[in-house]
């Protein structure tokens, strides 16, 4: 699943020109030998400074926007682009820095996956996690609209560096090696008989070797007789073994391949939630999954 999309952050946007307006009319935006020379400016030398003013504005808030969609898209921020917030937004850095913590503790808990099915569990919670709360965000009557995209956009980030940090994941040879629960299940049973032979076999080893010795003249000149018979037995039943071990094949094959399709589908169906609570902030995005 990836979100992505093209996402307005009117309540950024709004904030950087209310503050350039305040510093504008204020006069705070010029210095005192600035405000002295403009005294005997002409009105097309005004037009040109605030034709001037309106580019620097423009400049940063496209800056701030190209941020604010690399956070929402799961990326990580440069050096340069984390020292502009931590001078013009602090409470945004402190919420990407948060995001990313989430994102290596959800690494941790793949890392501690022992088969391909636990992988999807821990997935199938925490995208279950996010869309409760963003449920509970868009369907609460009392937060205004712009706190809600706001909240509405911390999500999608926490969204999308899960998912990032699960693609990454199940593309490594850790996740590769990994059973289904049914191999790891046949492999643990196969184990425990192993070792219980061994063990009984510790027992019994003397006396067979004892009685091996006994028997073995009187069987030697019957077993001779019996080979050529068993061996024509063995041919059949040798074909008969190996249908069976593909029809056994096939349907654990099968067991397999409804297992994962079923924690697909319920993945699904959480993103298609997830879809239609950011549509509910009217945050348009597309999810692919």
């Amino acid at each position: 699943m990836i979100l992505s999309g093209t996402i307005a952050s009117t309540v950024q946007l709004q904030m950087l020109n209310n503050k350039w307006m305040q510093k504008k009319e204020s006069g705070n935006v010029l210095s005192k030998q600035e405000l002295n020379e403009r005294s005997t400016w002409t009105s097309e030398q005004f037009m040109i400074a605030d034709f001037q003013d309106q580019l620097e504005h423009n400049r940063e808030a496209e800056k701030r926007q190209k941020i604010d969609n690399k956070i929402m898209s799961g990326g990580s921020l440069s050096p340069e682009e984390i020292s502009y917030l931590e001078k013009n937004d602090p409470a945004a850095l402190k919420k990407y820095r948060e995001t990313k913590e989430e994102k290596e503790s959800y690494k941790e808990k793949l890392r501690q996956c022992r088969t391909k099915e636990e992988v999807d569990r821990v997935k199938l919670q925490k995208l279950g996690e996010l869309e409760s709360s963003l449920s509970s965000v868009v369907n609460d009557a009392t937060i205004p609209k712009s706190a809600k995209l706001a909240k509405a956009q911390e999500i999608l980030a926490k969204t999308n560096n899960i998912e990032t940090a699960h693609l990454e994941f199940v593309k490594s040879a850790e996740y590769q090696s990994m059973p289904m629960e049914e191999e790891k299940k046949e492999q643990e049973a196969a184990d425990n008989e192993i070792s219980g032979e061994i063990t009984s076999d510790e027992i019994t080893d003397s006396k067979k070797a004892d009685d091996a010795e006994i028997t073995d003249t009187s069987d030697s000149t019957q077993n001779k007789a019996d080979n050529v018979t068993d061996d024509n037995n063995n041919q059949v039943s040798d074909i008969e073994n190996l249908d069976t071990m593909d029809t056994n094949a096939s349907e654990k094959t099968s067991e397999k391949d409804n297992h994962k399709k079923e924690y697909s589908t319920e993945i699904r169906k959480v993103t298609k939630k997830l879809k239609e609570g950011f549509e509910a902030a009217d945050m348009h995005v597309d999810i692919i999954v």
